[in-house]
């Protein structure tokens, strides 16, 4: 652990082994509004992506908190982002 983060305890974690619960996206979806956490647009069933922010491969926590519901542009820009970071982690 880092700094002041704490341990999250088990019953805080958003997902359920490798899925997001339904609480967990219904609850990032009440908090936004429905709207896409980069761009604002609306956001419809079929076509939301979740994300945490920053990404646990990236040293993010998967907390309620964390949790993030995008539009499909912006979730690929996000995705894109975290790739090249995780390149510049490796080329060093």
């Amino acid at each position: 652990m880092r700094g002041g983060e704490e341990a999250a305890h088990p019953a805080e974690a958003i997902t359920a082994g490798a899925h997001l619960t339904d609480e967990a996206r219904s609850a990032a979806l009440e908090r936004q509004c429905h709207r896409c956490a980069g761009c604002n647009a609306p956001l419809t069933a079929g076509s939301t992506h979740f994300d945490i922010r920053p990404p646990v491969i990236c040293g993010g926590s998967p907390l309620p908190g964390n949790l993030e519901a995008l539009c499909p542009f912006c979730h690929q820009n996000f995705m894109r982002r975290v790739r090249v970071r995780l390149a510049g982690h490796r080329n060093k």
